[in-house]
């Protein structure tokens, strides 16, 4: 008999099983996939000694780009080193025919630098930490010219990446905390091999789901409502004030409409030919 259960420390293994089956599910009925560019960049700014004053991260995948994040040292702040490194990694993605760019932030970060660079609004999450808004914005990238001519790494270097990973969020440690926590449901079957799965991140009192997989075979059983009913009583458990993801209309639209999850936003064009959708649930 198929057991579900929670898993707080996933292996990269049972994680990998999951992200491969959804892999295999959208490459299925989203043929143009494997013909669109993907891939990580950083785009960096360094000062005297080649010590890093700025950069931005992002990542190339479905016909967009998406900002994952921005850093500039506070003594470079208000000097335009923000402004350009954005500019660079849009210009970096229309070179790899890539022309929508998407990205999030809060209440408390930099909403209107974003809006003053040609970002729109499309969506928010309440509550994101609590007190405050996630926004999520998107732009069509134009082209541009005369921009300095900074470091490009494609995929960026590890090192590189911890290193403003961990300054962002001591500086954003400042205002709210930032702790990331990984939460994973799976499907065994009698001999322990995972045929199904959710995993994501519980931060800023979400989670963010980043994988949904039932394998074929199991499918149409109520696995998919038993995985999140685990994962509800966890998160509620924790306080927790929603579940937020993405699906596209060739996955599981449906399926999250029944599970109680609304949609709050629409990417179109992603991939191209498709549109995705940016869901949340609150567990109020």
């Amino acid at each position: 008999m198929p057991k579900v259960e929670l898993d707080l420390t996933p292996s990269k293994t049972d994680i990998q099983t999951i992200r491969s089956g959804l892999v295999t599910y959208n490459l299925k009925h989203a043929p143009i996939l494997p013909e669109l560019p993907r891939g990580d960049v950083a785009i960096i700014a360094r000062g005297p000694h080649k010590r890093i004053i700025g950069g931005a991260i992002g990542e190339v995948d479905w016909g967009w780009l998406y900002v994952d994040t921005l850093w500039v040292e506070a003594s470079q702040r208000k000097r335009g080193l923000g402004w350009q490194l954005m500019l660079a990694i849009e210009q970096y993605a229309l070179q790899q025919t890539i022309s929508h760019c998407y990205l999030m932030t809060t209440s408390f970060q930099a909403r209107e630098f974003y809006e003053k660079l040609g970002y729109k609004v499309i969506g928010h999450n309440d509550d994101r930490p609590r007190r405050h808004t996630m926004y999520y914005l998107e732009k069509t990238i134009l082209p541009v010219s005369g921009l300095p001519a900074f470091e490009v790494q494609t995929p960026p270097h590890a090192h590189v990446v911890q290193q403003m990973n961990d300054v962002f969020i001591e500086e954003t440690t400042e205002t709210v905390p930032l702790v990331n926590q990984k939460l994973a449901v799976f499907l065994r079957d009698d001999e322990g091999n995972v045929r199904g799965g959710l995993y994501g991140n519980v931060f800023w009192d979400w989670f963010d789901l980043r994988y949904l997989w039932i394998d074929e075979a199991y499918r149409g059983q109520g696995y998919t409502r038993q995985l999140f009913d685990v994962a509800e009583a966890e998160l509620r458990e924790r306080q927790a004030v929603g579940i937020v993801t993405d699906t596209a209309d060739f996955q599981a639209p449906d399926v999250y409409k029944k599970l109680g999850f609304e949609v709050f936003a629409t990417l179109a064009d992603r991939p191209p030919g498709h549109t995705s959708y940016l869901i949340q649930k609150y567990l109020g």
